[in-house]
């Protein structure tokens, strides 16, 4: 059974109050980092479960933690606040409950207290304890956050508990978007020994950029008025782009990398940190029983033909494509790959059976598996693939979608594959992306390359507007915009169910 010492270990804050920082080491290491990534904050009402879905390395614990230090510093009784770190110290829903159970007991005088669990899908059968929480009438005096890592199996066990207190109430954390990360690193690039010009152009596109957005709905007027007062700093958003296409969005690769700059040292990714990726993937298929080989043999496959159309069957190697498309999904719903399917525009309905496009969900998911594919030191992999025009553009292709995801997408009420797709036809003919916007479908191509004007788009039949994102073109025509990925990108708002 859980010790009130062991609890009292995984919560300093009740011995040590607004102080605990100094003596809690996920915090202890935030407060040492080059940028302290900030995430947006969930507002659960009482009696709600806010669950958080999120693949490991993403800062889903030290967002709790913080989130701890936010309750007190509201005058939250630090007793009043729970953190459970499942996978360190629950080993059974007994465990739980009992632990759950002490800190109760301690509080039953109190109207209302917070209890994060972290890690839930550690916990075998973990949906029936919550169940059991849920109907026991904890939660009308709790505001109850859980986060996994397992996304397969937080998904799928979610699905088992309608109607308490989850509708509405999940959460994706997924890696910085380009605007967060040029919002969240700019005061550092302003910091470090430049031209008094840079420094100066960096403090005013922040100013800009930070009542400047734009969403999917918006046509190509709304468009380029929201453009006109960033274009002036395409330049500046260049520089900041080409750091980000090569460290990524997450908290770990970002500051991996920009922590030699503050030194004036060339920026690198530490190598273990590509490392610890990997075998978290390689963990996360393992725990439903698949194979190291087979992932190796697939995840090989997606690399080497990233970008292109392919069929299930295509990426099947020595295993049928039944076995492909369940490992396919495991990645999916662990927040490693990106399954784009075509569409039909004259039925305007997806192909589910169609040719379909992978992509990682971000530059650093890419780098770290081919490094450990191919062998090479993961700075080597992103270098090569920086100088070589083709690959650079799968990567800033892959980066679109990934992009175009997280600006609307909300768990069950608005998947990706409701809103996004990509099209091709029978003579080879592709657009990236196809997205939906109200009643009307629109397209849009990454050109990332020199000299791309509005007549380099595909276009077909039931599209309203075109949209090609370019390396530094900027045009526009009645119908087509030309615009750099870089000005694009930093407008591109997420969702609000991603923190």
């Amino acid at each position: 059974m859980v010790k009130f010492g062991e609890l009292t270990n995984q919560n300093p804050w009740w011995k040590y109050g607004k102080g605990f920082q100094r003596f809690d080491k996920d915090l202890a290491a935030l407060h040492e980092q080059t940028i302290q990534i900030k995430r947006e904050w969930i507002e659960l009402k009482q009696g709600d479960i806010g669950v958080i879905r999120g693949c490991r390395q993403i800062g889903k614990t030290t967002y709790l933690k913080t989130m701890v230090n936010r309750l007190i510093s509201q005058n939250i009784e630090p007793r009043r606040i729970m953190y459970l770190s499942i996978d360190r110290l629950i080993k059974s829903r007994r465990e739980l409950r009992n632990a759950l159970d002490i800190f109760l007991k301690r509080n039953m005088d109190a109207d209302q207290v917070y209890i994060l669990l972290d890690e839930i899908t550690a916990l075998k059968d973990w949906s029936l304890e919550l169940k059991t929480i849920s109907d026991s009438g904890i939660t009308q005096k709790a505001k109850l956050i859980v986060t996994g890592s397992s996304g397969a199996a937080l998904r799928n066990t979610s699905e088992q508990l309608p109607g308490r207190g989850l509708e509405g109430n999940e959460y994706y954390m997924k890696p910085l978007s380009f605007r967060e990360f040029t919002l969240q690193t700019i005061d550092l690039f302003t910091s470090i020994p430049s031209s008094n010009q840079l420094r100066r152009a960096l403090t005013l596109l922040k100013e800009a950029l930070s009542t400047a957005t734009i969403n999917l709905t918006d046509g190509i007027d709304k468009l380029v008025e929201t453009c006109d007062s960033i274009l002036p700093f395409q330049e500046e958003l260049m520089y900041l782009f080409g750091h980000y296409m090569r460290c990524g969005g997450f908290p770990v690769s970002i500051n991996s990398y920009l922590k030699p700059l503050t030194q004036g040292n060339t920026c690198l990714i530490e190598p273990h940190h590509a490392e610890t990726f990997v075998r978290m993937t390689l963990g996360e298929l393992s725990k439903y029983g698949k194979n190291e080989v087979t992932a190796r043999q697939l995840l090989d496959q997606i690399l080497t033909k990233y970008g292109t159309t392919l069929s299930f069957r295509n990426l099947s190697t020595e295993v049928n494509h039944v076995t492909t498309i369940d490992y396919l999904d495991i990645l999916e719903k662990s927040f490693i790959i990106h399954t784009l399917y075509a569409i039909d525009l004259n039925k305007k309905t997806p192909k589910y059976k169609g040719k379909k496009k992978i992509y990682f969900q971000d530059p650093f998911i890419h780098y770290s598996l081919k490094s450990w594919l191919s062998g090479m030191d993961v700075n080597d992999v992103t270098s090569e693939i920086m100088d070589d025009e083709r690959l650079l553009s799968e990567i800033v292709e892959a980066m679109v979608t990934s992009h175009i995801a997280m600006s609307t997408e909300i768990p069950y009420l608005k998947e990706k594959n409701t809103f996004t797709w990509f099209y091709y036809d029978n003579s080879g003919r592709e657009i990236d992306n196809i997205i939906k916007s109200g009643n009307s479908y629109n397209g849009v191509e990454v050109k990332y390359r020199n000299n791309v004007s509005p007549k380099d788009v595909t276009r077909a039949l039931g599209l309203r507007e075109y949209l090609i994102l370019s390396k530094d073109d900027f045009s526009v025509t009645r119908d087509t915009c030309v615009i750099p990925v870089s000005v694009y990108l930093s407008l591109l708002e997420h969702s609000s169910n991603n923190l």
